[in-house]
């Protein structure tokens, strides 16, 4: 295998028009996250982002990389697919890529099962919820159905006549979506992901792609004028990415944001879009409405394959025992809002925090004899 690595910001058209070629051949990468448009719109915002033109174009990897080498996908947090821009039977050594790719390491949480060659270096198997509206079960159930149209009968009464735009490039409602979503983060005590610019300006990037293949779009529902819940996604062709649901807080008992979402499921069809992707997540409304899942899997590639065995058997009994989870969640956090904020990741931070896992498992361990 031979790569070479450019800029994200450098990829000739030629190249991307290769890269399209082959996303279109593989119904694995059908999501909006494996466009070029996707990693080229991140590049416009750092400068850290790079794609791995593999064998002349035969496949492609885009990443961000670190000063130090630690690599993660495109996008980071705000990235629900990544992966590797390949035919389906597409393989190689994913350590010798890495080491291609000038990495020590390439955290993953969103690649699709079907990229076999990460399959070693999993450490959760997960899904991705899908409703796909041209199967033949109903997505969700006729109760929630029900629900749905008693709850939009009684905001009409109480607030005003109900109104959805699906679609809308109203700069001044991306503003309030992106404004209830961090008021959102804060009440639940999330880290604010707007509170990076880069992540802000993102968003502004991706709305400006108006075109069929890759579009940021925005829905908005109305009540009596004004309004109450938007959405914030992503669209390549068919699919519809759910990304960035909110709504204003003081319509809570109404269920905005469920209200606007059936209201998309039911007007998709007739933009083109049969289906829509909910991204992982374990909010039981995913998992309720959804006829179909992604199956996915998370993980580490390193180079380094001692210190990957030990984190992996470290996060088993972790895993394991809910009091060793809750004891760890402390130091965990701490350790979060310490990458979040700089983007100098070290390897010493991996070792504090195994060694405090380490500690805390053997503190469990002499106090009950056992980890389970």
């Amino acid at each position: 295998m031979r790569a070479v690595v450019v800029p994200a910001n450098e990829l000739s058209e030629d190249l991307v028009a290769r890269w399209t070629e082959i996303r279109q051949k593989n119904p694995a990468l059908f999501s909006p996250f494996f466009r070029p448009e996707f990693t080229r719109a991140v590049a416009k915002v750092r400068d850290d982002v790079f794609v791995a033109i593999i064998d002349n174009g035969i496949a492609f990897f885009p990443f961000q990389r670190s000063s130090i080498g630690h690599g993660k996908p495109v996008g980071g947090p705000v990235s629900d697919y990544h992966g590797l821009i390949a035919a389906s039977d597409f393989s190689c050594d994913p350590v010798a890529l890495m080491r291609a790719c000038g990495l020590r390491s390439w955290n993953f949480d969103h690649v699709p099962a079907s990229q076999a060659m990460f399959a070693p270096w999993r450490t959760i198997d997960t899904e991705s919820p899908v409703v796909d509206l041209d199967q033949e079960e109903s997505p969700g159930s006729t109760a929630l159905y029900a629900d749905h149209r008693r709850k939009r009968r009684r905001l009409e009464r109480e607030v005003g006549q109900v109104e959805v735009e699906l679609e809308t490039t109203d700069p001044s409602m991306l503003e309030f979506c992106l404004k209830w979503k961090s008021a959102h983060y804060d009440r639940i005590g999330t880290p604010d992901l707007f509170a990076r610019p880069w992540a802000r300006s993102l968003m502004d990037v991706i709305a400006s792609h108006q075109k069929p293949e890759f579009a940021g779009m925005l829905s908005v529902m109305r009540a009596g004028g004004q309004p109450i819940a938007a959405h914030f996604g992503l669209r390549s062709g068919n699919v519809w990415h759910y990304w960035f649901p909110t709504y204003d807080p003081q319509f809570h008992r109404h269920s905005p944001g469920m209200l606007l979402l059936l209201e998309m499921m039911a007007g998709a069809p007739k933009l083109g879009i049969n289906m829509i992707d909910f991204g992982r997540g374990d909010n039981d409304y995913k998992f309720r409405i959804a006829n179909r899942r992604v199956p996915l899997i998370e993980g580490a590639v390193v180079t380094n394959s001692t210190i990957w065995r030990l984190k992996s058997q470290l996060r088993q009994i972790v895993r394991g025992s809910p009091m060793l989870k809750s004891a760890l969640t402390p130091a965990h956090r701490l350790y979060q809002a310490f990458n979040q904020r700089s983007r100098l990741r070290v390897y010493w931070l991996d070792a504090i925090l195994a060694c405090e896992m380490m500690r805390t498992c053997l503190h469990y361990l002499n106090t009950t004899g056992t980890f389970i």
